[in-house]
């Protein structure tokens, strides 16, 4: 069946009506991801693959300017389900362990860094990197809900090899029976607002944020192909890992962006980018 839903989504926290003190802070994104809810249920998807950047934030605890660096490595997770809590709720999504477990095998041949990724009591924990896009995606839907693969790619992967690994993604969902999506969770510049007491102000935000915006509508991907490490961690973003991903699965299965939505609320950027 191959790809039938892509996109990008943000992840910030106060697009869940239920957890955030501000209903209007974040009411265009909202609107936008109740959008993409709406056509990921419209595509009656088998199985999601979650591109989580977690692995991005946890390498920096110390709030220090290592948020680019790491293994080479990206993890798949090998458990039955995968969960968390958003607010007061909890949710937790069955995986796709035939999937996971043909990304891990025919990952390896293909030299990819792939290692699998394991929880607690068969649960993969997710946070909000994960746990937000699927609040719009499979949260909503009735049983039986679609199945769950979660990849985290680090930043220490190269640039042409997390692109070259979405084309092995996609070369995986064209020789599946089943419906298959994949959701890059990113946000965008972190860097916007002079006030944030962590991120503090870099003009490098707006500035990644126009080049971001500018490729995706374009349907250019190679053009993030060559930015500039230092605008990167100035602008302190973390989507462009997971868009390479996306842009070499896209290669492969081409599908033209149809919605676009990009704001900036608070101190980060979020875009919304739906294909299919």
């Amino acid at each position: 069946m191959s790809l039938v839903f892509a996109a990008i989504l943000p992840h910030g926290p106060d697009i869940i009506p239920e957890i955030t003190d501000d209903l209007a802070m974040m009411a265009d994104t909202r609107r936008a991801m109740e959008r993409a809810a709406s056509q990921f249920a419209a595509a009656k998807v088998d199985t999601l693959i979650l591109l989580d950047p977690d692995l991005v934030h946890r390498q920096n605890k110390s709030v220090t300017r290592t948020l680019y660096t790491g293994a080479p490595i990206i993890t798949v997770a090998t458990t039955s389900h995968a969960g968390g809590t958003l607010g007061t709720i909890r949710d937790s999504f069955c995986c796709d362990l035939e999937f996971a477990q043909a990304v891990l095998a025919e990952g390896k041949k293909a030299s990819f860094p792939v290692i699998p990724a394991s929880g607690e009591n068969g649960e993969f924990p997710l946070v909000g990197g994960g746990l937000i896009p699927l609040w719009y995606t499979i949260h909503p839907l009735p049983d039986p809900r679609p199945k769950l693969v979660v990849l985290t790619p680090s930043p220490g992967v190269a640039r042409s090899e997390l692109r070259r690994f979405g084309t092995f993604l996609a070369k995986l969902a064209q020789q599946s029976p089943k419906r298959i999506a994949l959701v890059a969770s990113a946000d965008q510049g972190h860097t916007h607002d002079p006030k944030h007491p962590k991120f503090g102000f870099s003009p490098a935000a707006a500035k990644f944020d126009a080049f971001y915006c500018d490729a995706i509508r374009q349907n250019h991907f190679d053009a993030l192909m060559t930015v500039d490490d230092q605008l990167l961690k100035d602008s302190w973003s973390d989507s462009l890992w997971v868009t390479l991903i996306l842009a070499g699965l896209l290669d492969a299965n081409p599908l033209p962006p149809r919605f676009f939505h990009y704001a900036v609320p608070t101190y980060f950027g979020m875009a919304v980018v739906l294909y299919e």
